[in-house]
């Protein structure tokens, strides 16, 4: 099983890096998509400021990047 990290991130830093075992590529990302409408619900502080969650693979490249701003919309 591959690891994949998941960072919430702001236009200049890294503000919670966190991991999670993941099957695949798509996986990790249906993972970051449900990771931002949680945030966009619970965690208001980051709404309009450009956050989003960034999927890492093992490779250390950010292979997905979704927006905290449009979970909050589309939810």
């Amino acid at each position: 099983m591959s690891v994949f990290r998941f960072a919430i991130v702001d236009d200049q830093r890294v503000i919670e890096p966190t991991g999670q075992p993941v099957e695949d590529r798509d996986q990790a990302i249906a993972v970051a998509k449900r990771l931002a409408i949680d945030l966009a619900e619970t965690r208001q502080e980051y709404l309009g400021r450009g956050c989003f969650v960034s999927v890492i693979g093992n490779d250390a490249r950010e292979i997905h990047r979704e927006s905290i701003d449009s979970a909050e919309k589309s939810s």
